[in-house]
């Protein structure tokens, strides 16, 4: 019986590590190249926690501020909210997943990290 908890708690991180898995930095990035000429979108990458989603447990994220709306793959594609297909309400999203240290970006900038640093990932992520 016991290993088989130890079977359930190894399951359950696993599934924790899942939630933050997805296609956050290539739908990112991708917005990006797709709007260049847009001055009201930013590339944000920051961090996010939710107790009842993620455990509480903070993890790297990146997502697109468009105007008065936040688009990340996991709602636009995934549609893994009541607000998918559509984006988030920016203080509703900033609520709701207790973001933190955000980095926002140009479109323009985000190209240029990546072909500064030959990555998509947060450059400033610590």
């Amino acid at each position: 019986v016991e290993s088989g908890n130890k079977g359930m708690i190894k399951l359950k991180s696993l599934l924790t590590e899942v939630i933050a898995c997805g296609e956050c930095l290539s739908y990112a990035y991708k917005y990006a190249i797709r709007s260049l000429k847009k001055k009201n979108v930013k590339i944000t990458y920051g961090t996010v926690q939710n107790k009842w989603i993620s455990n509480n447990k903070r993890y790297n994220h990146a997502w697109v501020e468009d105007g008065n709306k936040v688009k990340d793959w996991q709602t636009m594609v995934m549609k893994s909210s009541k607000y998918g297909g559509k984006g988030w309400p920016i203080r509703e999203f900033y609520k709701f997943w207790n973001v933190k240290n955000e980095k926002k970006y140009a479109p323009l900038e985000v190209i240029q990290n990546y072909a500064k640093h030959k990555s998509i990932m947060g450059w400033d992520w610590k």
